[in-house]
């Protein structure tokens, strides 16, 4: 097995000292992603003046983007789904020091093989419901099945996970761009695309104007807590990231626990991919690789690899990409801003726990 050994730990935020809970650990711990949004926005803001522009009225812009335009609520919900359900499944991954990074290969391979079920001949004419719980179940084992290639590389060689899942992503979506050339490819389409999902598409849940699947990760939320932190599984999890020996001593084998949790990660990230086809692109084209994977690393790390902290920090990274397609309609601001914003939030998280760890080991810990 192979994993990846580190000194940060955000996985701890309940930890239990003197037989009470260390106030000052979950005040420093907690604080750390909050510092992290503020630094990184006072740095945004010295970058925006530098260009010219005020940068209060731009983060007015923001501000108002999200919750004073119109879909500014719906569009950040919608941009969060795919970061919560594939948020869970890293944060799950890290606590037990599992660093994958091949989540955004999963997402696409989940939903090629998902649109190429639902759209086959023969299958596309069944009820909406059976085909929106088949495409579910097909993009999810496809996703755990090809995360799971890394669990089996690190347990039988030794190979690094984050190499494999890496690379495995890149296979991931060349294997999506010959799809849709050649394999599930819209013959009514001029560029490269598949076949509109039709009545796989998910529906739009009255009251909150969202579509299913960003009600279903929510629901996922309360679940995944319970699972982390009150069962068994969630035990293990978090004993494979510490002291793999001690699992071992109580005849667990590590291997399954390793398969298990990229499964976990593969099968939610699979699902994730087939959410945002059904709820948004409702086709899969050459730009549907837009680098969730990646950004849902920063929604585990800035969510201290806790359920809710997933949740939100989903809507706050969704918020703050919604926020600045707006502003940057109203200033003169590079399109990379809000991508650099991102780096700075995960830079200033690294050092922050580093200092996290220093300030909580003068405690004896």
């Amino acid at each position: 097995m192979s994993t990846v050994a580190v000194e940060i730990d955000p996985a701890e935020p309940d930890v239990v000292e003197g037989g009470g809970t260390s106030l000052r650990r979950i005040a420093v711990v907690g604080g750390v992603p909050v510092a992290a949004i503020v630094v990184a926005l006072a740095i945004g803001a010295v970058l925006i003046a530098r260009d010219g522009e005020n940068p209060f009225a731009v983060y007015a812009d923001v501000v108002r983007g999200v919750f004073v335009a119109k879909r500014g609520l719906r569009s950040t919900a919608i941009g969060a789904t795919p970061l919560i359900y594939m948020g869970l499944g890293l944060a799950i991954a890290y606590r037990a020091k599992l660093f994958t990074i091949g989540a955004e290969g999963q997402f696409v391979l989940g939903a090629t093989a998902a649109v190429a079920v639902v759209t086959a001949d023969g299958v596309r004419d069944l009820p909406a419901f059976v085909l929106v719980v088949l495409a579910i179940v097909v993009a999810g084992i496809v996703g755990a099945a090809w995360s799971s290639i890394s669990a089996v590389l690190a347990n039988r060689y030794n190979t690094s996970i984050v190499i494999s899942s890496l690379l495995l992503a890149y296979i991931a979506a060349a294997v999506m761009q010959w799809m849709i050339r050649k394999g599930i490819r819209d013959p009514k389409s001029f560029v490269p695309a598949s076949r509109v999902i039709g009545d796989a598409s998910l529906p739009i849940v009255p009251g909150v104007n969202v579509h299913a699947g960003f009600v279903i990760a929510v629901a996922l939320v309360p679940i995944a807590w319970v699972a982390v932190t009150r069962s068994r599984f969630g035990f293990r999890v978090d004993v494979i990231g510490h002291n793999p020996l001690a699992l071992r001593a109580n005849e667990v084998r590590t291997g399954r626990m390793v398969l298990a949790v990229l499964a976990i990660v593969g099968a939610l990230s699979g699902i994730a991919g087939y959410v945002e086809v059904a709820g948004v692109t409702n086709r899969i084209n050459g730009e549907f690789s837009v680098g969730y994977g990646f950004t849902a690393i920063i929604v585990a790390l800035l969510g201290r690899l806790h359920p809710a902290g997933v949740l939100v920090a989903a809507l706050a990274v969704s918020g703050l990409t919604i926020g600045f397609d707006a502003a940057e309609r109203q200033h003169q601001l590079p399109s990379t801003l809000v991508g650099v914003i991102q780096a700075l939030i995960i830079i200033v998280v690294v050092i922050g726990d580093a200092v996290a760890v220093r300030l909580l080991g003068r405690d004896g810990r």
